[in-house]
């Protein structure tokens, strides 16, 4: 079931978006002014874009280049660091740096001019769009379009444990979810308390709704809530949620390698895992009330798999899974996981007005 069937792209949600998209859009920005900026002087200084978060669309922003007379490396090296001080600035999900190249392509008879745009995404993607051009009395003439491999370098490297890319559905990264696991209750209380409609109609995992709900063994109830806001006022009623009952709620943020498990029972919080990767660092661990004897095992594992993995401390962020591996150990859920077996996430709808 496609939710978003007959909605505009601009009211599209940012957790729907792709680097091939933003790529694109990257391109048709900043194609125009490499085009004018040909026609009037026959060349330019290398610039670039960023894509600051926002919904399916983003925004996209102008970097200005260095300008200056420096050397052509210098110039590009220089709009290098201006877009990458600028995504890091805006948070950015996707950046292009655009050069005018000389380059050799495939099936060409030799050398050729091109406008060369290079785009890099959060989740790692870099792919080169290459735009071969000619210069007349009619103006720029631009040959079709071809792609390249990229490389990134506007972007930090990615500090996730390689398991959650390789497990999960494709999507961007900077993945930010939020899952509620209910056990005391059916699930039609738990729509009924979380103002949800249970659609019974199987979500699309490559366009994941801002709702899903459900029923694992065990007795466990999952709600996914895709969507940021709507998850922050749903985690500010859990007392209410958890009155006679049992809720294991876990938050994800990808992008600020952010993680958090609590655990709420009849009205009250027991406990909670945090994880701040990055302010505080990658073995920032905060702790509340009286967590169950697992979570202690799950540091020695996390503490034991960095040590043996071969990477200096740090370098991959394996705390950000200590909650993960909590909420799992005990509803056997964890968000990035999809092979689930006779297990279907329905499409869950909000009700206006329906929080109870």
């Amino acid at each position: 079931m496609d939710v978003y069937k007959g909605w505009t792209e601009a009211d599209l949600p940012d957790w729907l978006a792709t680097p091939r998209q933003d790529f694109d859009r990257l391109a048709v920005h900043l194609r125009p002014e490499v085009e004018r900026l040909l026609a009037r002087q026959g060349v330019f200084a290398p610039f670039g874009a960023v894509m600051v978060p926002g919904r399916y669309l983003g925004t996209i922003e102008t970097v200005a280049g260095p300008g200056g007379q420096a050397d052509s490396t210098i110039q590009l090296d220089r709009a290098r660091d201006a877009v990458q001080d600028a995504a890091r600035q805006a948070c950015a999900r996707a950046a292009a740096v655009v050069a005018n190249c000389t380059v050799l392509l495939p099936g060409g008879d030799g050398p050729e001019q091109a406008a060369v745009i290079m785009c890099t995404h959060r989740d790692g993607t870099a792919e080169n769009i290459v735009y071969p051009y000619r210069l007349g009395e009619a103006g720029v003439t631009f040959a079709p379009v071809q792609m390249t491999e990229g490389t990134q370098d506007i972007f930090p490297p990615i500090r996730l444990r390689f398991y959650i890319r390789e497990t999960c559905p494709p999507r961007p990264a900077g993945y930010v979810v939020t899952a509620f696991a209910f056990h005391g209750i059916n699930r039609v209380t738990v729509c009924a308390r979380m103002g949800l409609t249970d659609t019974s109609t199987p979500q699309d995992d490559t366009r994941p709704a801002p709702t899903a709900i459900g029923s694992l063994p065990d007795g466990w109830t999952v709600v996914l809530c895709n969507d940021p806001a709507m998850a922050r006022a749903h985690a500010a009623r859990l007392a209410t949620y958890s009155a006679g009952a049992t809720v294991v709620t876990c938050m994800v943020d990808e992008r600020r390698y952010e993680s958090v498990t609590c655990f709420h029972h009849d009205g009250t919080q027991i406990w909670s895992v945090i994880h701040h990767g990055q302010g505080a660092g990658p073995h920032d661990l905060t702790i509340t009330g009286t967590p169950p004897a697992l979570l202690h095992e799950t540091i020695a594992a996390m503490d034991r798999e960095e040590t043996e993995s071969g990477y200096p401390p740090g370098m991959l962020d394996f705390y950000f899974d200590i909650p993960v591996e909590v909420m799992f150990a005990l509803t056997g859920f964890r968000y990035c996981q999809r092979d689930y077996a006779d297990v279907v996430f329905d499409v869950a709808r909000e009700i206006p007005g329906g929080l109870v």
